[in-house]
């Protein structure tokens, strides 16, 4: 009996022992949004002389250029190349580690200069986008104290930040680009709204102003009910007018005034002194020029990467030391298991996004309203992938399409099955109340249970208490709430 617990104990070790660092790593990559990609790519280009930027888009390997020439099987014979060979590469090469004493090493080899400046262009197309969001990052960690759950779902929320620091998604494109429920959506714009500076996360101007006048405990004064209540007559200068509505004196008006003034009405701003755009689609789905759907991968969120030659020759050259080629070879190995697991990303989203083409065509023709009901499942079993790394592709990711910038996310939902046959999403269902409450009376507006009538004949059964959330959902008000008395 104890020999058959260790032997099941031995085959639970090597069952998870068996991913290597590189399938680690190859997920880890294939689940990262667009940023965070960039940001490892950047990482890796400043610790990695062997790796350059050649262009847009991905790159594979040609070749193996990392097997070992063959030259390096004879002792004696690199001893007297290492004996021969310029000091202060030596020198160098025993302290690895330090990409500029490597470079400055190379005696006699030219650095190429057009693919530093690939290089160096590659870092700064992602500065001036890394800047507001690092930022905020930085502070929403120790807001969250690092807790991976609400990190996710705030990164959502700054995903959706112009460059003037102001949200333009709305609660409910939030719970859905996240995959969470819309109270948690909302905890995490309040969140968002806490760090600094002041006015982060608003949704308008007013917003803006009010969560700066908050932060400062001023609710309640002069200046906080003028921009809640009053704001169109500040902005046309309305003072008196201003003094007489709010029962003040003129000169306290001019002090709110002054007040409200001071306050940042673009308080992105101040972490980012130039545009930033986090939203970039990983995949473009558009009409080709004879009217087929087409698939095309946005080159511009990953850059093409490949070696330096002049450093793959180098494993050919006898004068070159055995250290030398050992430290060549582990950072060009390096940079294939990084260029392996970057295009085995981009085939996994291209394919998704494939399916998605023909599965959501309806949507792609018509618009949201179209929009059918998809699992992960669904796209796992026609891809013959597990529903995990669908998952894991399509997090935190945006296609754009003819209708607009979706994520990923957003056409994986439940829907409901019409007397027709025809299946329709949650989504759907949703714009069909909408627009039955746009035509209702209005003195003896739709109930819960009317509209769930109203929807039964048009052959789709959903549930009073269904109903009530997708109109709540939806920031529609009770019927009592919405009536209009004559």
């Amino acid at each position: 009996m104890q020999m058959d617990i260790q032997q099941h104990l031995n085959v639970q070790q090597r069952q998870e022992l068996v991913m290597s660092p590189q399938q680690l790593q190859a997920l880890q990559i294939l689940q990262e949004a667009t940023l965070e990609l960039q940001q490892r790519i950047t990482s890796e280009l400043n610790v990695n002389p062997v790796l350059e930027v050649t262009g847009n888009g991905l790159e594979q390997l040609a070749g193996n250029p990392l097997e070992d020439s063959g030259l390096g099987s004879q002792n004696d014979e690199h001893a007297a190349q290492l004996a021969e060979y310029d000091e202060s590469m030596v020198d160098a090469v025993r302290e690895i580690g330090d990409e500029g004493l490597f470079r400055d090493a190379l005696a006699g080899v030219a650095y190429d200069e057009d693919a530093e400046e690939r290089r160096q262009h590659f870092f700064n197309s992602l500065s001036s986008e890394a800047t507001l969001q690092d930022r905020l990052l930085e502070q929403l960690r120790d807001v969250v104290q690092d807790d991976p759950h609400w990190v996710r779902i705030c990164t959502e929320v700054l995903g959706n930040l112009d460059d003037a620091g102001y949200l333009q998604a709305g609660d409910d494109d939030i719970a859905r680009g996240a995959g969470v429920s819309l109270a948690e959506a909302q905890r995490a714009v309040v969140i968002v709204q806490s760090l600094e500076p002041a006015g982060i996360g608003a949704r308008d101007l007013r917003e803006c102003l009010l969560l700066q006048l908050e932060r400062n405990r001023e609710r309640g004064s002069i200046a906080w009910d003028i921009v809640d209540r009053h704001l169109d007559d500040l902005a046309r200068n309305r003072l008196p007018q201003l003094a007489k509505s709010l029962d003040a004196d003129l000169s306290e008006i001019q002090a709110a005034a002054e007040r409200i003034r001071s306050l940042d009405p673009r308080p992105g701003h101040a972490l980012a002194a130039t545009p930033v755009n986090y939203i970039v689609p990983e995949v473009v789905i558009e009409l080709g020029p004879e009217g087929r759907w087409q698939v095309r991968m946005n080159r511009w969120t990953t850059p093409r990467l490949g070696l330096v030659q002049r450093y793959v020759d180098m494993l050919q050259e006898p004068s070159v030391p055995a250290e030398v080629k050992q430290f060549l070879r582990e950072k060009m190995a390096s940079a294939k298991t990084l260029m392996n697991a970057l295009g085995e990303r981009q085939a996994t989203i291209e394919r998704i996004a494939w399916v998605l083409v023909e599965m959501q065509g309806d949507f792609l023709r018509e618009g949201p309203g179209k929009l059918r009901p998809l699992t992960m499942q669904q796209v796992a079993e026609e891809l013959e992938l597990h529903e995990t790394t669908i998952s894991r592709a399509v997090a935190n990711k945006y296609v754009q399409t003819p209708h607009g910038l979706f994520s990923f996310r957003h056409f994986f939902t439940t829907g409901y099955q019409g007397s027709d046959g025809e299946a329709l999403s949650s989504r759907a269902v949703k714009e069909k109340i909408v627009a039955l409450v746009a035509q209702e009376a209005k003195a003896k507006p739709l109930s819960d249970q009317k509209i769930a009538e109203l929807l039964a004949k048009e052959g789709l059964t959903v549930a009073r208490r269904t109903v009530a959330k997708y109109r709540e959902e939806e920031g529609i008000p009770a019927a009592s709430l919405r009536r209009v008395h004559g």
